[in-house]
């Protein structure tokens, strides 16, 4: 549904909001309501766990659509799809394995504890990540390319994935048709093996 409403009305509703018309929310999320429930559903999960992280998920849209900072370059839409995976990867935190835990860790973009920042922050601040983050991400990558024999551009792939950018940013900035890159992450998936990792990087 996404396709067919414009960013500035996505932008108008968010303002309505931030104006104190809480109903207006409803109208927000029904553009994204059908693209939650079917990212969801690429996990192996119960439709109870389902619903909770769909919850999760539709709780932290209305904090953005509050706090949203309209000065940034960043679109709602981009914070949408963040937040999805995010919720997606808190859930495969809590649920693997402790040998993969610190690869898990790597795919997060970290929330911080403080009330006052919202998620378009926490966005722009991936965009230039720490050293620390760079360090997780570089070491996820090395452990991506020693066990499963990634290539260079399937590497920018997932580097550019974990910054939450979707096929046609990373096709844009890759410089490589769109296709290829939609190839690239199906390899990936076949290659890491690992469902629920898959689920929640590959599915923008």
């Amino acid at each position: 549904m996404y396709d067919i409403i414009t960013e500035q009305q996505l932008l108008k509703w968010i303002h309505a909001i931030q104006q104190g018309e809480k109903e207006t929310f409803n109208q927000l999320l029904n553009v994204f309501e059908k693209d939650i429930i079917k990212r969801l559903n690429a996990l192996r999960l119960s439709i109870e766990d389902k619903e909770d992280i769909a919850q999760v998920i539709r709780y932290k849209l209305y904090k953005q659509a509050l706090t949203f900072d309209f000065q940034k370059e960043e679109s709602f839409a981009h914070c949408v799809n963040v937040i999805i995976k995010n919720a997606k990867i808190d859930y495969i935190r809590k649920t693997k394995s402790e040998k993969y835990k610190l690869h898990t860790e790597s795919l997060r973009i970290d929330e911080l504890s403080s009330e006052s920042y919202s998620l378009a922050e926490r966005i722009y601040d991936i965009n230039a990540p720490s050293f620390e983050d760079a360090m997780l991400i570089e070491s996820f990558l090395l452990y991506l390319f020693k066990c499963k024999k990634l290539t260079t551009m399937e590497a920018n792939v997932v580097k550019l994935t974990l910054q939450g950018k979707t096929k046609k940013e990373i096709s844009t900035e890759l410089n490589i048709p769109v296709k290829h890159i939609y190839n690239a992450q199906y390899q990936l998936k076949k290659k890491l093996n690992k469902a629920e990792i898959t689920s929640a990087l590959f599915d923008n």
